[in-house]
């Protein structure tokens, strides 16, 4: 019995954990925000450089832009929309 209720307590803290878990990704842009449209051969490197400040390194900007649109690796497709958070804006 004391197994069971151990089990459910930790259960219930993992669910708990889950719930409020990275909540940035459904943030919707604001209005220092730029949102993109990804084209066909874009990379997130390329998109780092091309938007970030120019005081800002790009492996910087590519983390930031990770970050902001919840991306746990740097692929992106065609047609996919990217916030470009305001701090890499110039």
């Amino acid at each position: 019995m004391f197994f069971l209720f151990a089990f459910l307590i930790l259960f219930s803290g993992f669910a708990l954990m889950h719930t409020f878990a990275s909540s940035s990704e459904d943030t919707p842009a604001t209005r220092e925000e730029l949102i993109i449209s990804v084209d066909s051969g874009d990379t997130l490197w390329d998109l780092a450089r091309t938007y970030k400040k120019d005081s800002m390194d790009t492996r910087q900007a590519v983390h930031h832009l990770l970050e902001r649109n919840g991306l746990s690796s740097s692929s992106v497709k065609a047609g996919q929309s990217l916030i470009i958070p305001a701090r890499m804006l110039p």
